[in-house]
């Protein structure tokens, strides 16, 4: 096991091109939110652009478009809801999950993007809950982003607390993938068992929402070329650090997930 610290990030991060543009640092597809769950897809592309990107399109429900825009004019949206009708090559990642429900275009959705998507995918929320019947679909290009409760799911018996690090190297032994495992000290686990356990972040981090802005972080730095399981171990460091800089100036308490996009713009480290 490897704690994920500064040491370790400050060897692994590799600084802006200062010649680069905003198709340098990649372009993120953001597939989230359903009715009554317009904010977790508000939530994952805003934090995906303050992750480092060049460029974000969020496909998104009408009804959050103008949500989205009037807090953040520089993303991109489609109101397709078929991801096949979409040209991929054009994403250096995706993300699918936060918010988007269980109706068969979700469903549909996930699946495509499952057979015909090579680049990194990262796989959150309410997609983790549809994937868990189909695990023989992972891949390697695969990051899946699950709490407790999914995590439960997806590997089909009772999580337990004790042996958290046991079943998530089980689950990669079986489904090889990037596994990241969200609680208290969260889990890495690389496709080749690496396993890696974050030092930062803190429990006022666990409220709505802070789930949806990891994964648009992770999302961010995949577009930014970073190897999928470098770029998810990067992603829960600073998506903790920004946590942890936040309560210096608010209440654990009253910290929620939108502080944490906030405060991820005091986190230097990637520039």
């Amino acid at each position: 096991m490897v704690y994920i610290d500064l040491e370790w990030i400050k060897h692994q991060v590799h600084h802006r091109p200062i010649q680069g543009h905003k198709k340098t640092f990649g372009h993120v597809l953001v597939i989230a939110g359903s009715e009554g769950k317009l904010g977790a897809a508000i939530l994952c592309a805003k934090a995906a652009i303050h992750g480092g990107c060049g460029m974000v399109t969020a496909m998104i429900p009408p009804q959050a478009v103008e949500p989205l825009l009037k807090d953040s004019p520089e993303i991109m949206y489609t109101l397709l809801a078929d991801v096949s009708l979409l040209d991929l090559s054009q994403f250096d990642a995706i993300a699918i999950g936060p918010g988007i429900g269980f109706s068969d275009m979700s469903k549909h959705n996930l699946f495509f993007l499952l057979a015909h998507y090579n680049g990194p995918l990262i796989i959150d929320a309410d997609a983790l809950t549809i994937l868990a019947n189909h695990t023989d679909l992972i891949k390697e290009n695969h990051i899946l982003t699950p709490h407790p409760g999914e995590f439960e799911r997806l590997q089909g018996t009772k999580y337990d607390v004790t042996f958290r690090a046991e079943q998530a190297v089980a689950f990669v032994t079986k489904h090889a993938c990037t596994l990241v495992l969200k609680g208290a000290e969260t889990i890495v686990v690389y496709p080749d068992l690496n396993l890696m356990t974050n030092t930062t972040g803190n429990d006022g981090m666990a409220t709505a929402g802070s789930g949806d802005v990891l994964t648009g972080v992770i999302a961010s730095l995949c577009a930014q070329h970073y190897e999928p399981s470098i770029a998810a171990t990067i992603g829960v460091y600073i998506h903790g650090l920004a946590g942890d800089l936040a309560i210096q100036d608010m209440s654990k308490a009253s910290l929620v997930a939108t502080d944490l996009i906030t405060y991820l713009g005091k986190v230097r480290l990637i520039d």
